[in-house]
């Protein structure tokens, strides 16, 4: 047997303070209302901080995409085409969201008044401005998701070399190369497969991320990809390794600024979130918070500093997320 694991690591720390002396509290601060005035602020900032975060780990760890990017989608299809994406990785058929902003939702709004549906459902779109499922996804508002400019380049280069597999691709023939982390391509002849009878999918190519920045003059290019590589074995993702001299296309125009939505299946990653110590024995006022639905957890402390004469409110959140099948289970649609 082998375990396969993904690692995870707690590494963000988000956090709130703020802090009040002896003259404020007398004359400014509505201690009667303290939580709705004060602490829930806080508390709400770091939600929006903790969203922030995660959807740009979500963004840089989502290498199948649809769409073109610079171009806001304009009809339903793309939203088929993601689906179909989907349905080719083999990703549960239940539990899928996109995840989107304003423009993406003023747009297939739009789009959605031609379809024949049911009045209810219809009319709610334009009373709230909010589509709530289509093509068997749930659709989620959110302005944080992040949009993303591409990399540089005047010439794309090649494949440097047959069979190569892994993580790390040799590249050659660029042209004033400087790629950045989060850029999309595909490799020319690279074929997706379905994971349970490895058969290749017609003209589908395999989606794949830079996980590191690339700057090269000289025209070689070294490119660190995900997922990695396989084209042979247990853990094959692609019908085969690059030709030499395939070509390399990238997902949009050399430095093209574009919007990004996101189409997930719930098992695409997870989050885990750190209920921290209460350190009431130390002389502070401590309450720790989880959340029931989300798992978020904020601890908030009260400690008065009897240099400065004041009392200082504190409120932190340490979590981590992983990728744990987002090769498989979501696909970025540009815009």
């Amino acid at each position: 047997l082998v375990r396969v694991t993904v690692p995870m690591v707690t590494a963000f720390w988000v956090q709130q303070s703020f802090e009040f002396n002896d003259t404020e509290e007398a004359m400014f601060l509505d201690m009667a209302n303290f939580k709705e005035e004060y602490t829930r602020p806080c508390a709400v900032q770091m939600c929006n901080d903790i969203d922030y975060l995660m959807l740009q780990y979500i963004s840089s760890t989502t290498p199948a995409f649809v769409g073109t990017a610079g171009s806001v989608p304009t009809t339903l299809d793309t939203y088929n085409s993601a689906q179909t994406k989907l349905n080719q990785l083999l990703a549960p058929d239940i539990d899928r969201v996109v995840i989107w902003n304003s423009s993406y939702q003023q747009q297939v709004i739009k789009a959605g008044s031609t379809l024949f549906n049911p009045q209810d459902i219809i009319g709610k779109q334009y009373l709230n401005g909010k589509v709530g499922r289509y093509a068997n996804f749930d659709f989620m508002r959110d302005e944080q998701v992040p949009s993303f400019t591409g990399g540089t380049y005047t010439t794309v280069g090649v494949v440097n070399g047959a069979g190569q597999q892994g993580t790390s691709i040799i590249t050659k023939t660029w042209t004033s190369c400087n790629l950045v982390a989060g850029d999309r391509f595909t490799f020319a002849g690279v074929y997706e497969i379905n994971g349970t009878n490895r058969g290749q999918y017609p003209n589908v190519l395999k989606c794949f991320q830079l996980t590191a920045p690339v700057v090269d003059a000289a025209g070689a290019a070294t490119l660190q990809v995900y997922p990695a590589l396989v084209a042979s074995g247990p853990y094959q993702n692609c019908s085969n390794s690059p030709a030499d001299g395939a070509a390399i296309n990238m997902a949009g125009t050399s430095g093209v600024l574009y919007q990004t939505s996101i189409a997930m299946q719930k098992g695409a990653y997870t989050c885990a979130f750190i209920e921290l110590q209460d350190p009431s024995e130390y002389g502070a006022k401590c309450v720790v918070m989880t959340d029931p639905d989300t798992k978020i957890s904020i601890r908030m402390i009260w400690q008065w500093d009897s240099n400065a004469g004041c009392v200082r409110v504190r409120m932190d959140c340490i979590f981590g997320i992983c990728a744990q099948y987002s090769d498989y289970e979501s696909v970025a649609i540009l815009g």
